[in-house]
């Protein structure tokens, strides 16, 4: 009856190995295009970080004249708008980081 389980037991790991294979294989064969879409996804963050951070100087740039007659609400949306953009550029610092050595390995089988 012990067997009968050790058997069902490796017979389920062998599915999973065999699916796992299959998932890996997938990810493997499109490997090139998963990074590249990596790499313009992590590029889009200083992109739209930036554009935030205009966004939030024109907003006081154009604000000036109400903010002179005490209404703020034109400087909480440009603060707003420059912590959504200083939070976008962060995180293309820290995702280029952190997939910084993936990104170098698919630059130098690029150009082999």
């Amino acid at each position: 009856m012990n067997m009968g389980k050790e058997d069902k037991s490796k017979g389920e790991a062998t599915e999973k190995i065999s699916a796992l294979n299959e998932i890996f294989e997938d990810v493997i064969s499109d490997a090139t295009d998963l990074i590249k879409d990596l790499r313009w996804s992590v590029k889009t963050y200083l992109l739209f970080g930036l554009v935030l951070i205009c966004f939030g100087i024109s907003e006081i740039a154009f604000a000036a004249e109400v903010m002179q007659e005490r209404y703020y609400i034109p400087l909480f949306i440009a603060g707003v708008m420059f912590f959504a953009g200083a939070v976008q550029i962060y995180n293309y610092f820290r995702l280029g980081k952190k997939y910084a050595r993936l990104l170098r390995v698919q630059d130098e089988f690029g150009k082999t």
